[in-house]
């Protein structure tokens, strides 16, 4: 009788096993990003360990002068990463580490080794250091970090992934820290600086924010405005002798400026561009004078009327007599008649039948006077 022969079964051992590790890890990198959900972000980080415990390292062992290689993301998958880069590599090459290109799952890996070295928490000379791997940190984790430094906090929002972090880690900095300098002035950034509370801005010394680059105000608030003007204002001061110089130096605040201010301004001939008009505190503007226009924007005068549909030009001839208008004499028409009948923009009839704007009005009072008088015999 011929005999059946029985399959392999070391080999098929071996099958399966390189089959259910090939599922395991198949696995692990399908987890949710870290933060979505606590009892997954629990699972994997147990899944992690498990990993760790059981893959050796399959190729060699990653020493300080590989730690800057280009290619480390590709040479080492996050287990291999994990096997393979000692706790002591990583703390004496962070730096170099934190430059490289990894993907999320192998700064995870690292995240994990400094979790492992630093489990109250990260101290700040390592936070400088941290590079990209700051991206696969959440917001509630940046809370419980020791900034205080302003050198660090402009490290790490140069690596920032997202508003949610940056506004993390400026609130740990503020609550941990002095006043605004102007290193962190230039970390935060204008845009960035608008989303500060009013009570962080006056925290802010004329004499940081002089030697801070120029900030860029102008998505904040008009309160807020008014308190960066307020601050630059006393910053360049001693350069107000010198009527242009000082402009182009308070010039990215003068959108906060008040109408004294403004007028300062003008009568130094400062030749305002309407770009920077345009930002002016509507409010403010309404009060110059058509003199007080003519020296603010200089040879600039007639983009009033190039721009005369915009709000603020509408805003001022709004607020101002048909003469304050006609007297700046660029062809803006409209503002307040004479005899308080409201906004009134009187244009010249089509063809021959011009008539001054005057004598129309004038016309036009003594027909409906004489109609009047008329109705009351």
């Amino acid at each position: 009788m011929q005999k059946t022969a029985l399959p392999n079964c070391t080999f098929s051992m071996q099958l399966l096993t390189f089959i259910a590790t090939g599922f395991f890890l198949t696995i692990l990198n399908a987890q949710p990003a870290l933060g979505e959900r606590g009892s997954e972000r629990h699972s994997q980080v147990m899944l992690r360990r498990r990993v760790k415990r059981e893959i050796a390292c399959s190729t060699t062992f990653i020493t300080g002068e590989r730690t800057s290689e280009l290619l480390l993301p590709a040479l080492y998958n996050a287990p291999q990463l994990d096997a393979c880069l000692n706790n002591s590599v990583l703390l004496a090459n962070l730096t170099e580490l934190g430059q490289v290109a990894f993907n999320r799952d192998q700064l995870l890996v690292l995240k994990r080794k400094l979790g492992e070295l630093y489990p109250n928490g990260l101290p700040q000379e390592r936070i400088q250091q941290l590079g990209f791997i700051i991206t696969v940190y959440g917001p509630e984790e940046i809370q419980t970090w020791n900034i205080t430094n302003a050198d660090t906090l402009a490290l790490v929002l140069l690596n920032s992934p997202n508003t949610n972090t940056t506004n993390a880690v400026i609130a740990n900095y503020l609550q941990r820290s002095g006043p605004l300098n102007a290193v962190a002035l230039d970390a935060i950034g204008g845009p960035t600086l608008c989303t500060l509370s009013e009570e962080h801005l006056r925290t802010i010394l004329p004499s940081e924010l002089k030697k801070a680059k120029p900030l860029d105000i102008s998505t904040c608030t008009q309160a807020k405005k008014d308190i960066i003007f307020g601050i630059a204002k006393v910053a360049f001061q001693d350069q107000a002798g010198d009527p242009k110089a000082y402009y182009n130096l308070i010039k990215p605040y003068v959108s906060g400026a008040p109408v004294l201010d403004l007028q300062s301004l003008a009568a130094g001939n400062i030749t305002m561009d309407f770009q920077t008009f345009s930002g002016l505190n509507p409010v403010e503007v309404e009060k110059l004078t058509p003199q007080n226009l003519r020296d603010l924007l200089g040879t600039n005068l007639n983009s009033l009327k190039e721009n005369e549909n915009h709000p603020i030009v509408q805003r001022w001839v709004n607020s101002h007599t048909v003469a304050e208008v006609s007297s700046l004499g660029i062809g803006l028409q409209g503002g307040i008649s004479a005899a308080g009948l409201g906004n009134i923009a009187i244009q010249e009839l089509p063809g021959s039948a011009s008539v001054n704007s005057y004598s129309l009005l004038l016309s036009i009072c003594i027909a409906v006077g004489s109609v009047s008088l008329q109705w009351l015999l």
